[in-house]
């Protein structure tokens, strides 16, 4: 999105919050929690960014992501719904990753 969000202009709420007692009861009612990170360009081209645990739906995009699957789903003008599904990430590639992260940190592209 060539945002150049920095990590204090992102919405952040962990997953800490949660009782056990909501996540079971959320699995239990077949709409468990998922960690979700959010992007939006708005008017002006603003981009907003958030991460927070959601319920998900049963038949959404982010139903199988589990464990330490990671799913990305976009909203598009043409495509009303396309999702991209790493599923288990091995530690390769988490790593590959926070490397290419950190690089472009470091290069300020973030």
């Amino acid at each position: 999105m060539d945002a150049g969000l920095r990590l204090e202009e992102v919405s952040r709420e962990g997953i800490r919050g949660l009782s056990d007692a909501e996540v079971r009861a959320a699995h239990a009612e077949g709409r468990p929690f998922r960690l979700v990170a959010r992007a939006r360009r708005g008017e002006g081209g603003r981009v907003t960014a958030s991460v927070r645990p959601e319920r998900v739906e049963p038949r959404g995009p982010f139903a199988s992501a589990t464990g330490t699957t990671l799913a990305v789903h976009y909203e598009l003008d043409v495509l009303p719904g396309l999702t991209v599904v790493a599923h288990d990430p091995d530690l390769r590639s988490t790593a590959y990753g926070l490397l290419a992260d950190f690089v472009e940190a470091v290069r300020g592209e973030c």
